[in-house]
C-alpha cells in the first residue's frame, strides 16, 4: 500500500504542473486568440512594433550597447541584459515577439506562483487556482498588454526566490539563498526599478521566513544572516550589468537625479503625478469602475469604458481650475502662457472653465489623465484574501502558528503596498520619498506590483483555510437544496463562522448601497464627467458602462459569497467538494476574463505602418537629415501644428523608427543629461505667442542640429521667413490628413494618414536651407569653454557655417587657416546606430564636425588609427584631420566588463540550479499536505439520545476488531 502512494506520488505532481500549464495556456490562448492572425499584433504603448523594429534596438546587438539614434541628437540607453526578455526578443522577429511575449510573461507568473504555493504545501487544488489567479490577474495582464511584460516576469522571479526559500527539497540554507539570490537578480534585470522595490520586499521576507519557524534564536539569526548576504550578493552579481547601465545612462550626468533636499523637492510633482488615488482603490475589486483605457486606445465607437479617473493627473490642472482666481493665475504663470489664456478661465462656475482648460492642456502638452494599467485583483479572489485574513483569529488548528504569522506578514505587506502607492495622496510616500534614491522610482503607483503579489499569496491562503474547512466539515443531507443547507447552518454559525457571515452580509449590502448611490446621483456623476473634460455623449456612455459594471460586481460578489458559504455549511463537501472547487474556479476565471478582455488590444500592422507621402519623402537617406513637428523638441502641444499633433506624435512613436526616420522630437525622455538641458536651454523660446514671439532661437538650434524638415500648416513657410527674416524656408509639398481606407471609424491617431492635395493641402513639409549638414569639414575652429560656446553658439552674429566650437582639454592646436579657405569636402558612406564610416578629402588642416551627439564611449579612427574623439559645438562629435584623403570610422564601443560579470553569473546559477535539482531529496516520505488534524465537533446540546450510539461504538473497539477480522 505504501509502494503505491510512493510510486503515485511523483505521477501527482507531474500532472497537477501539466493541469496548471495546459489550464492557463488555454485560458490565455483565448483572450490572446488574435494573435493568431497573421497580421494582427498586440499593442504596446512603451516598446511598440516601429520601435522593435529600429535598427537601434535590434538584438543581440544591443548586448554591447545601446545608442539611440533616432530621435534628439542621439544617447545611450540601457543595455540588453542577458534577460529572459532579451533572449525572447533575440530569438524571434518583432512581429512574432509582440504576439507571444504578452501571454507568455502571464504562463511565467502563473508557473512561478503555482511553484511558491507548492513549497507552502498548499493542496493541489489551491496550488493550481493560485497559479491561474496570478496568471489572469488584471493588473498583470494590462501591464503587459501596454508593454511590460518584463514586470511580470520579475514578479514571477519574485515567486521563485520565496518557493526557493521555502524549498524543503534543498537541505542547505546556503543553497536555497544561492538560488534565491539568482531569481531575484534576474527579476531586477527584467524590472529595473520594480525588481528593485520587489528586491526590498524578498530582503524582508527574508527576514520573515527565518524567524517563522521551531530553531533557537541563534539558529534563525544565523540562518537569516546567511540567507541575506547570500541573496545581495548573488542578486547583486547577476543583475550587475543592468544597474551598471543604469546608473551610466540614466542618473550619472543628470542633475534632476540629485538627493539633495531642493533638487527632490522640485522633481517632487512630477515624481508622484502616477500616484493610486484613495477612490480608486476601488478597483482592486470592482473591475471597470473607473474605465479601463485611455478614450485613444479604444476600438468602440461609443468609448464608454474609456478610463476617467485621476490617474496621470498633472496636479497643475486642478489649480487651473480653481474657483480661486489667484490660484487660477499662479498656476498659469508657471506656462508662460498669453493673458488671454486666463481671461478665459476667469467664468463664474466650475462647468464653463472645462473647455477653457481643454485648451490650455493641448497648448502645454499637460495630462489631464494618463493610465495603461489596471489594479483589479478580481472578486472571488479579493474574498479569499479576506477570508484568509479573517481566519487567523481562529484557534481550532485550522492555521499553524506559523500559517497565522505568515498571513500577518502578506496582510502589512499588502496594507503598506497600498498606501505607498497612493503617492501624494497619503502619507506613506512622502516619508518614503525622503530616503536616498527613492526619488529616482517617479511612480508611487509601481508599488501596486507588490501589493497585489501579497494579495495572491493571502487569496491562496484563504483557499487553503476553505480547502482544510472542507475536509473537516461534515457532509450535508444530499437531498436538501443548497440554500436550505446553508440557511441551517447560520443559525448554528458561532465564532469566527458568525462573524464572517456577518462581513459578507455588510459587505453585499455596502455593494448594493453604493450601486443605488451611484443610480440616484447620476446627474452629479454625469456633471463631474463633463467637468473632467468629456462631452455631454461621453458622459453619458461613460456612466452607463459604469452602472454596468457596478452589477457585474455584484453578481460575482453574491456568486463567491454563496460559494463559500455553501462550503463552510457543507452542501459542497465530501464527494459534491469537486462542484464546489469547479464553482468557485469558474466564477475566478469568468470574473477575471471580463476584466481583462479590455485590455486587449490588437492592431493590422500592415495598415498601420503603411507608407505615406510624408513618411516616403523622408526616407531618402534619413541620416543625412532631421525632422521636427514642433518648434522646440519637448514643447508644448503641437506647436505650428495643432491640429496635426496627435498623427505626428503617433509616427514619432511608431513610423519614424520603423523606417528609421530621425527626427530632433523626444518620444520620451524621463532623465534628461545636463549636457542635453543646458544646450536646449540656450535655444529655448521666451514667449507664448506665436506671432509675437522671437522664432530665431528655435531656427538657430535647427540650423545647428542637421534640421532640415519641418512638418506644419501650409503657411507654415510664409510665416517662419516672416518671423526670421531669414527667407530660408520653402514648401517641399502639401498634404492633407484623412481617415485611412476601408475603415469606418477612428480609433487611435495611427488611423489617420496624409494625401498629396496639389496646391490646397492644409499641411506642408518645410525645408529650412539652412541647416548646416550632418557632416562638415571645417578650416576654422576656436577653442572655448562651455558657457561661452553655448553664448556663442545662440549669438545671431554668429556664423555656424564658417567656424566650429571646440571643448577645451582638446589636443587640437588652433586654426592656422582663415575662416574663409576652401577645406575640402565630406561624405557619409555607411550609417548605423553604432557604426558611421565617413569619407573625407581635406585640403587642409580640418575639422570634421559629424552632427551627433557627444558619448564618452564613442571611439573615432582615421584610416585605421585611434584617434582623440572632439566635443564640437558643446554636444557634437568631432576629429581632426590633417590634409589628404581619409576614411573615419565612429564607432560605439562601451566596456562590456559588466555583461561579462552577469553572463558568468547566469552561467554558474544554471549549473548550481541543475546540480541542486539532480540530487535533491525525493519528498515521497513526507506527510501529506492536508491541514492539521480536525478539531472534534462540538457536542450536541439537544436530542441525548444520540450519546449512547456514539459511545457504544468506543466501548466495543475489540468486538468491532474481532468482527472485522472474522
Amino acid at each position: 500500500m505504501s509502494a503505491a502512494s510512493a510510486a503515485s506520488g511523483p505521477k501527482k505532481k507531474i500532472a497537477n504542473r501539466w493541469i496548471l500549464l495546459g489550464l492557463l495556456s488555454a485560458l490565455l490562448l483565448v483572450l490572446f486568440a488574435k494573435s493568431l492572425d497573421p497580421h494582427q499584433v498586440l499593442f504596446a504603448n512603451d516598446v511598440p512594433l516601429g520601435a522593435r523594429k529600429a535598427e537601434s534596438n535590434s538584438l543581440p546587438g544591443r548586448f554591447t550597447g545601446t545608442w539611440s539614434d533616432l530621435s534628439w541628437l542621439g544617447g545611450a540607453g540601457p543595455a540588453a541584459s542577458p534577460s529572459i526578455t532579451m533572449l525572447l526578443a533575440t530569438v524571434f522577429p518583432a512581429v512574432a515577439y509582440l504576439k507571444i511575449y504578452a501571454p507568455f510573461t502571464l504562463l511565467f507568473l502563473g508557473f512561478s506562483a503555482w511553484v511558491f504555493f507548492r513549497q507552502l504545501k498548499f493542496s493541489p487544488v489551491v496550488c493550481v487556482l493560485g497559479g491561474v489567479a496570478a496568471g489572469l490577474n488584471s493588473h498583470f495582464l494590462s501591464i503587459a498588454c501596454w508593454g511590460l511584460g518584463n514586470w511580470n516576469l520579475a514578479a514571477g522571479c519574485a515567486f521563485l526566490a520565496m518557493g526557493a526559500l521555502y524549498a524543503k527539497s534543498i537541505p542547505k540554507v546556503w543553497e536555497r539563498a544561492v538560488l534565491a539570490g539568482l531569481a531575484v537578480g534576474m527579476g531586477v534585470m527584467e524590472g529595473y526599478d520594480v525588481g528593485a522595490i520587489l528586491s526590498i520586499y524578498i530582503g524582508a521576507f527574508i527576514l520573515f521566513r527565518f524567524f517563522n519557524n521551531d530553531d533557537s534564536t541563534g539558529q534563525q539569526v544565523a540562518n537569516a544572516l546567511v540567507a541575506e548576504t547570500l541573496v545581495v550578493i548573488f542578486a547583486g552579481i547577476i543583475a550587475y550589468h543592468t544597474m551598471h547601465t543604469l546608473v551610466t545612462t540614466e542618473v550619472e550626468g543628470v542633475a534632476l537625479m540629485g538627493q539633495d533636499a531642493e533638487t527632490k523637492l522640485s522633481r517632487w510633482r512630477s515624481a508622484t503625478q502616477w500616484s493610486l488615488p484613495k477612490a480608486e482603490t476601488l478597483q482592486i475589486m470592482v473591475p471597470g469602475l473607473f474605465g479601463y483605457r485611455l478614450s485613444g486606445n479604444i476600438s468602440e465607437t461609443d468609448r464608454s469604458s474609456a478610463y476617467w479617473g485621476r490617474i496621470g493627473q498633472d496636479p497643475r490642472i486642478a489649480r487651473i481650475g480653481s474657483d480661486d482666481a489667484m490660484e487660477r493665475s499662479n498656476a498659469l504663470t508657471e506656462f508662460h502662457l498669453p493673458t488671454n489664456f486666463l481671461a478665459s478661465l476667469d467664468t463664474p462656475n466650475r462647468e464653463s472653465r472645462t473647455d477653457p482648460m481643454i485648451a490650455i492642456t493641448k497648448k502645454t502638452g499637460i495630462y489631464w489623465r494618463y493610465s495603461g494599467s489596471g489594479e483589479t485583483a478580481g472578486v472571488i479572489v479579493s474574498l479569499l484574501a479576506f477570508f484568509g485574513l479573517a481566519n487567523i483569529f481562529r484557534k481550532d488548528g485550522l492555521y499553524t502558528k506559523s500559517d497565522r504569522r505568515a498571513i500577518c506578514f502578506w496582510g502589512l505587506a499588502a496594507l503598506f503596498s497600498l498606501l505607498a502607492a497612493w503617492g501624494r495622496y497619503g502619507f506613506i510616500y512622502q516619508l518614503l520619498y525622503k530616503m536616498p534614491y527613492m526619488s529616482t522610482i517617479r511612480n508611487p503607483i509601481k508599488f501596486m506590483h507588490p501589493f497585489h503579489i501579497a494579495w495572491l499569496i493571502l487569496a491562496g491562503y484563504g483557499m487553503e483555510a476553505l480547502y482544510r474547512r472542507a475536509a473537516r466539515t461534515a457532509a450535508g443531507n444530499a437531498n436538501d437544496m443548497v440554500f436550505v443547507q446553508i440557511t441551517r447552518k447560520w443559525s448554528k454559525m458561532t465564532g469566527m463562522d458568525r462573524g464572517w457571515a456577518i462581513f459578507t452580509m455588510i459587505l453585499a449590502g455596502a455593494a448594493v448601497a453604493g450601486t443605488v448611490l451611484m443610480f440616484v446621483c447620476r446627474p452629479q456623476w454625469l456633471q463631474y464627467l463633463r467637468d473632467q473634460s468629456f462631452t455631454p455623449l461621453a458622459a453619458m456612455n461613460i456612466s452607463h458602462y459604469g452602472l454596468l459594471m457596478c452589477v457585474e460586481f455584484l453578481v460575482f460578489l453574491i456568486a463567491g459569497i454563496v460559494v463559500i458559504a455553501a462550503v463552510l455549511s457543507g452542501a459542497w463537501t465530501g464527494t459534491r467538494s469537486k462542484m464546489a472547487w469547479g464553482a468557485l474556479g469558474l466564477l475566478m476565471v469568468c470574473d477575471m476574463a471580463r476584466a481583462d478582455y479590455p485590455w486587449i488590444h490588437y492592431y493590422d500592422y500592415n495598415e498601420k505602418y503603411a507608407l505615406n507621402p510624408v513618411t516616403d519623402f523622408l526616407l531618402e537617406k534619413p541620416w543625412e537629415h532631421r525632422v521636427i513637428g514642433k518648434l522646440e523638441p519637448r514643447g508644448p502641444g503641437s506647436g505650428i501644428t495643432p491640429y496635426f499633433g496627435q498623427l505626428y506624435f503617433f509616427w514619432l512613436q511608431n513610423d519614424f523608427p520603423y523606417h528609421n526616420i530621425q527626427t530632433l522630437d523626444f518620444p520620451q525622455m524621463a532623465h534628461m543629461p545636463d549636457l542635453d538641458r543646458l544646450y536646449l536651454k540656450a535655444f529655448e523660446l521666451n514667449g507664448s505667442d506665436i506671432y509675437s514671439t522671437d522664432l530665431r532661437p528655435a531656427v538657430r538650434l535647427w540650423e545647428l542640429t542637421n534640421t532640415r524638415y519641418i512638418l506644419g500648416t501650409a503657411n507654415a513657410v510664409e510665416l517662419l521667413n516672416d518671423r526670421t527674416g531669414s527667407g530660408t524656408f520653402k514648401l517641399d509639398g502639401l498634404f492633407n490628413m484623412v481617415r485611412k481606407p476601408d475603415l469606418t471609424s477612428v480609433g487611435d491617431a495611427g488611423d489617420l494618414t496624409v494625401v498629396q492635395s496639389g496646391t490646397k493641402g492644409e499641411y506642408g513639409i518645410v525645408e529650412y536651407t539652412r541647416a548646416l549638414p550632418r557632416a562638415k569639414l571645417f578650416s576654422n575652429w576656436l577653442t572655448t569653454n562651455d558657457d561661452d560656446t553655448l553664448k556663442v553658439l545662440s549669438d545671431q552674429s554668429f556664423d555656424p557655417w564658417k567656424t566650429v566650437l571646440i571643448a577645451p582639454k582638446t589636443p587640437v592646436a588652433q586654426a592656422q587657416s582663415d575662416s574663409t579657405a576652401d577645406p575640402g569636402t565630406v561624405s557619409i558612406t555607411d550609417y548605423h546606430s553604432k557604426n558611421v564610416r565617413l569619407q573625407a578629402d581635406a585640403k587642409t588642416a580640418s575639422i570634421l564636425l559629424l552632427n551627433d551627439r557627444f558619448g564618452a564611449d564613442w571611439q573615432v579612427r582615421v584610416d585605421g588609427a585611434r584617434q582623440p574623439m572632439l566635443r564640437c559645438n558643446y554636444i557634437m562629435r568631432g576629429v581632426y584631420l590633417t590634409p589628404g584623403h581619409h576614411v573615419v570610422d565612429f564607432a560605439f564601443r562601451p566596456p562590456l566588463g559588466s555583461l561579462y560579470v552577469s553572463v558568468s553569473a547566469i552561467i554558474i546559477g544554471a549549473i548550481l540550479a541543475g546540480f541542486l535539482i539532480a540530487t535533491r531529496k525525493p519528498e515521497a516520505s513526507a506527510p501529506a499536505p492536508i491541514a492539521p488534524a480536525p478539531v472534534p465537533a462540538p457536542k450536541p446540546t439537544s436530542a441525548p439520545a444520540p450519546k449512547p450510539v456514539s459511545a457504544a461504538p468506543a466501548k466495543q473497539k475489540p468486538g468491532g476488531a474481532k468482527a472485522k477480522k472474522g
